[in-house]
């Protein structure tokens, strides 16, 4: 008879249990640019909370405006910087991505500050970037993010 083969799964987190060196190293070097990135996008929300809320500009922070600003340059630098590993490419290509989007919401919010004509929705590229970090933030150790997707505001709907 037979013995039946199971096969397991590994979710992307748990391969980082396995971490080769070069990864680790990776992984040690890619976290300010992570938390830089993050950080950005944690302001830029807040920026456009609010202007949402206060329907002005000129009641913003713009320690605030100029901080994400710093953060989004610094953590664009610090990935330039990076060299991705074979395990650590997936992770790379999204906070790659997700250093681009944000580069994008900033632009877009300084226009829409500026009252410039042809202004778009940072929103769009705000949600994008926060997306890529998240999904970004699977694939090695160190880079969890907190997720309020399912919190009680969630169950409400929201106007997009």
């Amino acid at each position: 008879m037979r013995a039946a083969v199971t096969r397991r799964r590994i979710s992307p987190i748990r391969v980082a249990e396995i971490l080769d060196d070069a990864t680790a190293s990776y992984s040690i070097s890619a976290q300010a640019c992570f938390e830089n990135l993050h950080g950005a996008a944690n302001r830029m929300a807040g920026l456009l909370v609010l202007l949402a809320i206060k329907k002005s500009r000129h009641i913003l922070d713009w320690d605030v405006k100029k901080a994400a600003a710093e953060l989004v340059k610094a953590g664009n630098e610090e990935f330039r910087g990076l060299t991705p590993t074979p395990r650590s490419l997936h992770f790379h290509r999204h906070l790659g991505k997700a250093a681009g989007l944000l580069a994008i919401a900033l632009k877009d919010i300084d226009q829409t500050l500026s009252g410039a004509a042809g202004a778009r929705d940072p929103l769009a590229p705000l949600r994008a970037g926060w997306e890529e970090l998240r999904i970004a933030s699977k694939y090695l150790p160190g880079f969890e993010i907190v997720d309020f997707e399912h919190s009680c505001c969630a169950l409400h709907q929201t106007a997009n």
